[in-house]
This record gives structure tokens, C-alpha cells and sequence, in this order.
């Protein structure tokens, strides 16, 4: 199955799906309309040209609290016409922001210590704690991992691949591990949660001699 096939149709009103991102996701995505994007807040707002949405992003968002992830999907394709930039290069930019705050003191020390094998095994599943509905496995054979994130909603699993991407990659490149490939092998039906079908996006991760 290939990403175009997937469902598109999102049957909640924005805000109330139960498919949720932590916080620190929207607040490090105000932080960069606020000082990346030209017009900040204000460009973002107009863009945004759903008023429920400019409603959603009228909030505080904390760090420690859970949000519908729909609305930051579709932030993304807001700001990427502000910029001019397509939805998925737009997606990259973000998501290497988000990476690049998040890695704070204790995760770059540990980014010098383990292996890139060990961080290509264990960052698929961090980046996936963001989210209450994905779940990861993985496992290493040589210079190869390989492993599944299930749960995906059909509408969002393309920008959950690219921030996934880059949320390894950079942590691979900052370990040192810059000659690697990351890819996505196959996609598959996985059920269905909260009335709606879920998918299992398969990865392959190949880490340098």
C-alpha cells in the first residue's frame, strides 16, 4: 500500500480527536512561528483559514499536557504557504526545530555514549512517546534495524513518517553516524481504533561499516 492510497477523510471537530500529541509539540511549534516564521503568529492566524482552527490556536499549550495532533498537521500546511514551501519541506523544518530543542543536556551526553546501533534502535520508540496511540518494535541484525510503528491514523501517517526521519537522522548525525539510510519498506492495515482504520508503517534503518 502506498501513502496516497490511505483513507484522508478526519471525522472530529478540531481539538477533539482522540489520536493526541504531548504538548511540548505545540509549544515548540509556537516558539517557532513566534521567532521563524515571517509575520509570526499573526501570518500563521491568517493562514489557518479555518476559524475553529485559529480558535485552537488561540490557547496556552503546556508541556506536560495531551492535544488532538490534527490541528498541528494542519499548522504545518499553513505555514508552509506563508514560507512557500510544500507541505513536506515545510514538515522537515519544524520537526528538525522540535529535534534540535528537545535533545537537551542529558540526551546529548548519551548521544556521545551509545552506539549508533543503540540509538537506532531505541530513538524510533522515543520519538513514537510523543504520541498515546503509536506503539514500535524493533530489532538490530548487524548494521540493519528494522521494525514497525502501529497505530497510525491513515491521514497523518505520511507527516508521522517525515518527523520520525528526522528526528533519527538527526540524532544519528550527531552521534557521528551521518552515512545512513532510513527507509520505509511496506504499509499495512493494522485494525482499527476509535472507529476509524489504523496502519503499521514498516522501517529500515542502515547504519555505516
Amino acid at each position: 500500500m502506498r501513502t496516497d492510497e490511505l483513507p484522508t477523510e478526519w471525522p472530529w471537530a478540531v481539538g477533539e480527536s482522540p489520536f493526541r500529541i504531548k504538548g511540548t509539540a505545540y509549544a515548540f511549534h509556537m516558539e517557532f512561528v513566534r521567532e521563524g516564521l515571517p509575520g509570526g503568529l499573526a501570518a500563521q492566524g491568517e493562514a489557518l483559514d479555518d476559524p475553529a482552527l485559529q480558535r485552537f490556536f488561540a490557547q496556552t499549550f503546556f508541556t506536560t499536557s495531551w492535544y488532538d495532533v490534527w490541528p498541528l498537521i494542519q499548522a504545518g500546511r499553513a505555514c508552509g504557504k506563508v514560507v512557500g514551501k510544500p507541505f513536506e519541506e515545510f514538515v522537515r523544518v519544524r520537526a528538525q526545530h522540535q529535534v534540535e530543542r528537545d535533545l537537551g543536556l542529558v540526551r546529548r551526553v548519551l548521544l556521545r555514549v551509545l552506539s549508533a546501533r543503540s540509538l537506532a534502535l531505541r530513538v524510533p520508540s522515543l520519538n513514537a512517546s510523543y504520541f498515546d496511540f503509536v506503539a514500535v518494535e524493533s530489532s538490530a541484525d548487524g548494521r540493519v534495524v528494522s521494525g514497525v510503528c502501529r497505530g497510525l491514523p491513515g491521514p497523518i501517517v505520511r507527516w508521522y513518517q517525515i518527523v520520525t526521519e528526522t528526528f533519527i537522522a538527526e540524532v544519528l548525525r550527531r552521534n557521528g553516524a551521518e552515512d545512513h539510510t532510513i527507509a520505509w519498506e511496506s504499509l499495512e492495515r493494522d485494525g482499527d481504533a476509535h472507529g476509524v482504520p489504523v496502519f503499521a508503517a514498516r522501517f529500515r534503518i542502515e547504519l555505516p561499516a
